[in-house]
């Protein structure tokens, strides 16, 4: 394999692939990045076996082939070199840099062991506007868990597909996030996937821009390979069942409260510095036209924080986990946003007040005994 191009195109190609790779991989070949050269382009693919990313660059190919580099030090090197054309020069055991007056050689493993791509009989499928799938995947994702204890499910985002609309769930079993989006075309079945939230993060970084296409891959339909222009991601959907959402969302509010977003998350920013134990406990107590945000703490001090809102119901008071609260504020990107509550232990739906968002972004946050 020989090949001419520009520094940075192969250093961005690297850099994004590089991010796949899992240092602590116990296959050596894992640990490398896998360049084709052919018909005037170079596919850069790195995977954990779990996560595939492939993207590509323009080049001017003199001998067609592959080679694999070590992803650490290729982007390491890559990242430093001025914008200027690059020779590269790879074989089953090295890989030759020529950039300017800079020459480098890294040893290579034969580009035969590395991983293939996943193929298989093409499943359900869906397009949907880049812009608008990232802001659904920025919306939920941050709800799923990251404790493997709790199990692969949980550690993933749930995607329903019905005609033309896609739902996102996420949830770590103490907040639950749900976002919906309009398909650029309606999906030719129903299905429910789901993906693990690192891919989702992956496909939302590289899919700027323009339409991705997702398609369901393989005979057991267990990978989803996304592909956003000449970026190809590939994640092996989690197996198993995902818990009945619908069932922790009350069927009515008998209380709401509407506040003005940034003030109410200032507040609680607040508050959570002197709530910042484990449990990280605020109290909302809501009484007539006033929101008081109070927090104790026997080594920080106490807060107290008043705001005006627009409350219906009896009075109540609330307590949650602040920094639960505030990162599901910090998400809401509306003037207001609606609190709805049931009781002191219940469930509470935190959703925009108006705007486009207000039906199709909805919270739910679970309460802490007092």
């Amino acid at each position: 394999m020989k090949f001419t191009c520009n520094s940075k195109d192969i250093a961005g190609a690297v850099t994004a692939a590089s991010k796949v790779v899992n240092a602590h991989s116990t296959m050596p070949i894992l640990g490398n990045v896998l360049l084709s050269a052919k018909d005037g382009r170079v596919a850069v693919r790195a995977t954990d076996l779990e996560l595939t990313l492939e993207n590509g660059f323009s080049a001017d190919i003199e001998e067609e082939g592959t080679c694999t580099v070590p992803a650490r030090l290729f982007s390491g090197y890559l990242a430093n070199l001025p914008a200027s054309a690059l020779e590269m020069h790879g074989t089953p055991t090295r890989a030759a840099l020529k950039c300017d007056r800079s020459n480098y050689e890294f040893f290579a493993l034969p580009p035969e062991e590395y991983p293939p791509l996943p193929d298989g009989k093409e499943g359900d499928s869906f397009r949907i506007d880049a812009k608008a799938f990232r802001d659904a995947v920025n919306s939920v994702t941050f709800a799923a868990s990251n404790e493997e204890a709790r199990g692969a499910v949980l550690m993933g985002t749930l995607l329903e597909i019905e005609g033309q609309t896609l739902t996102l769930v996420a949830t770590d079993g103490y907040r639950l996030a749900r976002y919906e989006v309009a398909l650029s075309e309606p999906a030719a079945a129903p299905a429910r996937l789901i993906v693990p939230a690192r891919a989702l993060a992956e496909v939302v970084r590289i899919g700027a821009s323009g339409t991705i296409e997702a398609t369901v891959l393989g005979g057991q339909a267990n990978q989803l390979v996304f592909k956003a222009g000449d970026v190809k991601v590939v994640a092996r959907l989690v197996d198993g069942q995902y818990p009945n959402y619908s069932q922790v969302i009350p069927k009515d509010f008998e209380r709401k409260v509407v506040a003005a977003t940034a003030r109410l998350l200032a507040s609680l920013r607040r508050a959570e510095v002197v709530a910042g134990d484990r449990a990280s406990m605020v109290k909302l107590a809501m009484d007539g036209t006033s929101l008081v945000i109070t927090a104790t703490s026997d080594t920080a001090g106490n807060a107290y924080e008043e705001l005006d809102v627009e409350r219906t119901g009896d009075p109540l008071t609330i307590a949650f986990n602040a920094k639960y609260l505030v990162e599901i504020l910090n998400h809401i990107n509306a003037e207001t946003v609606s609190l709805e509550f049931v009781g002191a232990l219940n469930p509470t739906a935190l959703r925009p007040a108006g705007g486009e968002n207000a039906s199709r972004q909805f919270y739910i946050l679970m309460p802490l005994r007092q």
